[in-house]
């Protein structure tokens, strides 16, 4: 079925007059049904529309919904169908609500269904959000603007134009070329420590009914030994689905890993296969396991533990449900379990075994070197030179934790780049300044730790922070803050 996706705009297909509004004749949503429905063979039109918690535009929005349907019935005989999403009138400038909604959308249509979505109308974020998924969900559906009549040289009927993203083949060449990407080779990113590590995930990949928990810091590569086990398993050939189990409320989580059925929630047209039935026997890597919800974690241990599931929406059982799990997330999984907050017999099904990612403070001061020398390296060429920085600032990077990991790394050395002069101590994140460096135990270190923890107390007031210190003169702490690096004027 060919099905046209569309928003219905408020002020574009809409105008006031003195009874309230009527229907916009040369308003979008109409020159779509005047020139578009039959011109391209389009079986169905969906319109979206916003919801209203607050119930101040329910009236509003039905009186719209009834009118639009008459008027297209009246002057083109034609029907069109409307789709309450999941985004509040409140929500048309969130980004991330907005495209959680709309990815909800393009999955309860049937796979085999042939989606043209409109963009143009509507808040801005909602055509930022379709150019996002449009990529992200590797062109489930097309997307378009509308041309109308006026902008076409002896256009008579409005037309459709494709959106693509733009291809420079010559510099995705140079760029591939260059390695523009934030992913360390395996020679820089695989220490000592690291290797170990992927040692055994190679031994566990050949074990292919054994349910993997990789442990570690947002950043520190979890998502890339994932990929690392499905590929050397024997399962290598299947598919493989990641998820990220934190950015999805608990309904959509659960619609994504079991699938719905049609009239499941509001807005669910067809029926949805999930990532368990499409990963089956092959891979499913779950990622932030540790954010999911109570529910949702007794429904992936009736899975796991039964390999069955069952659909929202439905009664019936789906048997037979073989997928490998490999899980990952940064929390603490036994802590949490302590706690009350994860269950246990989840948490051992998962980690047999478990492998642990050591974060970038565990490496060595080669290490380091070495990754900051290449996300030097790759910078400066997407830069076009290279980085100002002094030998005071530049040791204090490379001494710094980055608690963020390699994330951490190559965005803040991105973000000094656009500073045309030379980076100086002062120049560098607050946060570099104020680092509790743990494993330099020498009396200067633990000396400079105490200090920083009194003049951040005194809000940088260095009279106040001299009499807690005891210095005989402020030019005396000034000259040790300075000798630091860390003297904010």
């Amino acid at each position: 079925m060919n099905i046209l996706i569309s928003w219905l705009g408020f002020r574009d297909d809409f105008r006031e007059n003195a009874s309230g509004y009527d229907v916009k004749a040369d308003g979008f949503t109409a020159c779509i049904q005047r020139d578009i429905i039959k011109q391209y063979g389009i079986d169905k039109h969906v319109a979206l529309i916003t919801k209203d918690n607050s119930n101040g535009l329910t009236h509003e929005i039905e009186r719209k919904k009834y009118l639009m349907r008459h008027f297209i019935k009246d002057a083109y005989n034609q029907t069109i169908e409307f789709y309450q999403t999941e985004i509040d009138k409140s929500d048309l400038q969130d980004f991330s609500v907005i495209e959680n909604a709309l990815r909800s959308v393009i999955q309860s249509f049937d796979e085999s269904d042939k989606l043209y979505v409109v963009a143009g109308t509507g808040p801005t974020a909602v055509g930022m959000a379709w150019c996002t998924l449009n990529m992200a969900m590797k062109k489930r559906f097309k997307l378009y603007v509308l041309q109308r009549p006026e902008y076409i040289p002896k256009g008579k009927l409005s037309t459709l134009k494709e959106i693509e993203p733009h291809i420079d083949q010559l510099l995705d060449d140079t760029l591939h070329e260059h390695h523009f990407s934030i992913n360390l080779p395996d020679n820089i990113y695989k220490d000592e420590i690291v290797e170990l590590e992927y040692s055994k995930a190679y031994s566990y990949a050949q074990s292919q009914d054994l349910n993997i928990l990789i442990l570690g810091e947002t950043g520190c590569g979890k998502d890339k030994m994932a990929e690392y086990i499905h590929k050397n398993s024997p399962l290598a050939q299947k598919e493989y689905k990641p998820i990220n189990c934190a950015s999805l409320h608990e309904d959509t989580l659960y619609s994504e890993l079991f699938g719905h059925v049609k009239g499941s929630f509001t807005g669910s047209l067809n029926d949805h296969v999930g990532l368990f039935e499409k990963c089956k026997g092959g891979t499913l890597f779950l990622d932030e396991i540790g954010d999911i919800s109570p529910y949702m974690q007794q429904s992936l241990l009736r899975a796991i533990e039964n390999k069955e599931i069952k659909k929202l929406g439905s009664n019936d059982i789906v048997k037979n449900v073989n997928v490998r799990i490999i899980a990952a997330t940064n929390n603490n999984l036994y802590e949490k379990c302590k706690e009350g907050s994860f269950r246990w017999d989840l948490y051992y099904r998962l980690s047999n075994p478990e492998i642990i990612l050591k974060p970038y403070r565990y490496r060595t001061i080669e290490s380091r070197k070495n990754i900051i020398d290449y996300y030097l390296e790759i910078l400066s060429k997407k830069w076009g030179r290279k980085l100002n920085i002094s030998k005071r600032a530049m040791k204090i990077v490379e001494s710094y934790s980055f608690p963020g990991n390699f994330r951490e790394i190559y965005n803040t050395l991105n973000s000094l780049f656009p500073v045309n002069t030379e980076i100086s101590p002062e120049d560098l994140p607050a946060r570099f300044m104020f680092e509790e460096n743990q494993n330099d135990e020498s009396y200067e270190a633990v000396l400079k730790k105490h200090c920083l923890n009194i003049y951040k107390k005194y809000n940088y007031d260095l009279t106040e922070t001299k009499k807690a210190l005891g210095y005989a003169n402020v030019t005396q702490l000034m000259k040790k803050l300075k000798a630091w690096g860390v003297y904010k004027n």
